[in-house]
């Protein structure tokens, strides 16, 4: 995109001479569009995760007579799932902690 005309023709217009602010201008609108896709792409992915597990404890109660016996499981899960998170936060996280360890690992294996 080093042509002015080209960078013009996503707007519409097109500047008589180079002019380094309309640049930036076509760059800030096209940030603005990766990042409203990105936006709607989280909140799409959200929104099913959140409808699956409405309709996965709706059944669950339609099954079930009683959701006592399904407590220690669903503690046991949450218990699980939060070790897994954090442990992937030490591992992958942007100051992990077990990422020297781990690259070893990854050597080894």
């Amino acid at each position: 995109m080093s042509d002015e005309r080209a960078i013009a023709e996503m707007l519409g217009q097109t500047p008589a001479a180079p002019d380094f602010a309309f640049r930036g201008d076509v760059f800030a609108r096209i940030a603005q569009r990766a990042a409203r896709r990105a936006a709607a792409d989280r909140a799409m992915r959200q929104a099913g995760v959140f409808a699956a597990l409405g309709v996965a404890c709706a059944a669950l109660q339609r099954v079930a007579p009683d959701f006592a016996w399904a407590q220690p499981v669903a503690l046991g899960l949450t218990l699980g799932l939060g070790v897994a998170l954090f442990a992937a936060a030490a591992i992958y996280g942007p100051r992990a902690t077990l990422s020297g360890p781990w690259s070893a690992l990854r050597r080894v294996f």
